[in-house]
């Protein structure tokens, strides 16, 4: 079975983050990790984050010292992933905006 690396940028989205992760952890295919790139938030988002790694250990933090932006975290995310596979998942995600 294929790795799947999904990169998550993080940035102040602690309202949707806990939905996002609950989205990602509970796929049917399980051969994931989960690299989350945290581009220096400001809000709850590095707590909720600690809290999941704690949960499962497909997650991984990988904090940047700066905001970088979306396309500069989608790049960090790159250069840790170690699957066959990329999937970019937006952390804004939410059933509310269907």
């Amino acid at each position: 079975m294929n790795k799947i690396s999904v990169i998550i940028p993080i940035y102040n989205v602690e309202n949707y983050l806990s939905k996002s992760l609950d989205s990602v952890i509970n796929q049917t295919y399980k051969n994931l990790e989960i690299i989350c790139i945290n581009d220096y938030s400001t809000d709850n988002s590095t707590n909720i984050l600690e809290q999941y790694i704690k949960k499962d250990n497909r997650i991984k933090l990988i904090n940047r010292e700066e905001n970088g932006g979306l396309s500069a975290t989608r790049n960090t995310g790159l250069d840790f992933a170690t699957g066959e596979y990329i999937y970019f998942f937006e952390s804004s995600f939410s059933s509310e905006h269907f």
